[in-house]
């Protein structure tokens, strides 16, 4: 980790005085390229189902603003909608399917009285898996500035 602070100019003037025409900025800096990172292998991001198991998504960003709490063993009904297949194509890299999601936000973006791509899911909870993957920038020409997951390099720890 790197201190950028010692390297900033100073905020005062001779008299003591704020000086606004300074701008400073502290932080620390610490690189996101993680050095001897385990690699995961890809059995372990692969679930065994039982006859009758259904995998679904859900959104960390939903979960903590919604404050959606599921545990083990819960019985849930649920209201789901189709899973982007392009995003699990490129998290899971066809290890892995997710055909359903829990969207909290997909009425906000969809006709809310066609219902025509819903599907109702009543059941118990039998296993959480909490994905994490690597970022990268995108070299696709369209997606200029914009991060996107690396193909199949993520990891899945099972609560």
């Amino acid at each position: 980790m790197k201190d950028l602070g010692s390297q900033l100019p100073p905020v005062s003037n001779e008299e003591g005085k704020r000086d606004t025409d300074v701008r400073v900025r502290y932080g620390t800096y610490d690189s996101i390229d993680r050095v001897n990172a385990e690699e995961v292998e890809p059995e372990d991001i692969v679930p065994s189902q039982e006859s009758g198991d259904i995998g679904v998504w859900f959104t960390e960003w939903q979960v903590a603003e919604d404050g959606l709490d599921v545990a083990l063993d819960q019985h849930v009904d649920w209201s789901l909608v189709p899973m982007d297949q392009d995003w699990v194509s490129r998290l899971f890299a066809g290890r892995r399917a997710v055909s359903l999601q829990l969207d909290t936000y997909a009425d906000a973006v969809r006709d809310p009285s066609d219902r025509s791509d819903r599907t109702q899911l009543s059941g118990r909870v039998a296993r959480i898996d909490q994905i994490s993957v690597r970022y990268h920038p995108s070299k696709d020409p369209e997606e200029r500035g914009v991060r996107v997951p690396e193909t199949g390099a993520l990891c899945s720890t099972v609560c």
